[in-house]
């Protein structure tokens, strides 16, 4: 890719950074914290991310009827303001039912950007088609940069300096720096406005992959929500449990160049079961040794893969759909995944009290290598 190309990718994978980094996987970090001082067991600690999962069902929704009217470049934009908003009022509050509410409403938001941006990016390379599997790989490991930015940010609150609200309020702050620069090159892309009287999007062939992309949805969200929390349970210490975040961190912001050459060359489908079955190989790691170096290979084998699933979700749409559908069939299959996502945190939350946590994280891994398998079972689909 020229420079040029890159800084595309790039500047774009900051509201990644934003509204996954920071609106969904920092909650793992204050979970801990926030357990502590509010008294709340494993089963309402999975509400927040649930309730984020929920909105983002409802924000690809919502996507899906709105892209009739608007053009990508706005939601996204939209979803990136509503996204740093809730994290600074996630910071104001002590109250459950209204963190459930904000929550949810970066749910929204994150589903927009998730969706629209996968858009966008396809949108931009559309006349590059030998670069725009690299160009997704490198947007959707753009989360890495939030993961191992809120694991430096955090590190006052997780060491009793400052309260968890303050690290709520750091996240927005630094959201909001992140995002004004992919704010102003999405309003330049623009996109391309849906129809919802076009003719129906040909779903039953993506049928395999849409149930393998709801359980991948269940299983992967069960480590990034209670890592933080299972590595208290085995007394590791605040910086070592840093040292692991920052570590997933980095391995997503290296996965778009460990996965480039898979994403570039081979059939979507099995790009996403390889990466999907990588994730489960390290979310069972710690379960067979807490050994520092398993646990920091763990946070490599997941980090360097779960943004990897949406990733060749997105590719398998751009290789199968004409443009103008790209962005309707991406918030589609963000509803399914956010429906994985919403269900995984409560579900492990209820065996985790009712067992342990390691019960949870061993359900979630076979959940995973579940749908790896069922991945391999999609057949290809001809361009509409």
């Amino acid at each position: 890719m020229s420079s040029q190309t890159l800084r595309t990718a790039v500047i774009l994978a900051a509201a990644i950074a934003v509204v996954n980094g920071f609106g969904r996987f920092a909650y793992a970090l204050l979970l801990p914290v926030m357990r502590a001082d509010l008294q709340w067991d494993y089963t309402f600690s999975g509400w927040l991310n649930t309730a984020n999962s929920i909105g983002y069902g409802v924000g690809a929704l919502l996507g899906m009827l709105m892209l009739a009217k608007w053009r990508p470049s706005g939601l996204f934009i939209a979803g990136l303001a509503m996204t740093v908003i809730t994290l600074i009022l996630c910071g104001l509050t002590r109250d459950f039912t209204w963190m459930l509410i904000w929550r949810l409403l970066a749910g929204v938001g994150s589903a927009w950007v998730f969706a629209c941006g996968g858009a966008l990016i396809a949108s931009a390379y559309s006349s590059e088609p030998n670069k725009a599997g690299n160009a997704i790989a490198i947007y959707y490991a753009g989360g890495g940069l939030g993961i191992a930015l809120s694991g430096i940010l955090l590190v006052p609150v997780l060491d009793g300096q400052w309260s968890w609200s303050m690290g709520w309020l750091a996240l927005g702050v630094m959201g909001l720096a992140l995002s004004l620069w992919p704010a102003k090159l999405a309003s330049r892309i623009g996109g391309s406005i849906s129809s919802l009287s076009a003719a129906p999007m040909p779903w039953r062939p993506y049928l395999p992959i849409m149930v393998a992309y709801f359980l991948f949805g269940v299983g992967y969200i069960v480590y990034l929500t209670f890592v933080m929390a299972w590595l208290r349970e085995m007394q590791l210490g605040v910086a070592a449990s840093v040292g692991v975040w920052v570590w997933l961190g980095v391995a997503v912001m290296a996965s778009g160049w460990m996965w480039r050459g898979a994403m570039a060359r081979w059939w979507p489908a099995h790009t996403f079961a390889a990466a999907t079955l990588v994730t489960a190989i390290g979310a069972a790691l710690p379960l067979l040794s807490q050994h520092l170096a398993i646990l920091l290979l763990s946070a490599m084998l997941v980090g360097g893969s779960f943004f990897m699933a949406p990733g060749a979700i997105m590719a398998l749409i751009r290789q199968t759909l004409p443009q103008a559908h790209w962005a309707r069939m991406m918030s589609l299959m963000t509803l399914i995944f956010a429906a994985g996502q919403g269900i995984g945190p409560v579900l492990a939350g209820l065996l985790a009290d009712a067992s342990s946590l390691n019960a949870a994280m061993a359900a979630s891994v076979v959940v995973l290598v579940i749908a790896a398998a069922l991945a391999l079972t999609q057949t290809a689909v001809q361009k509409v």
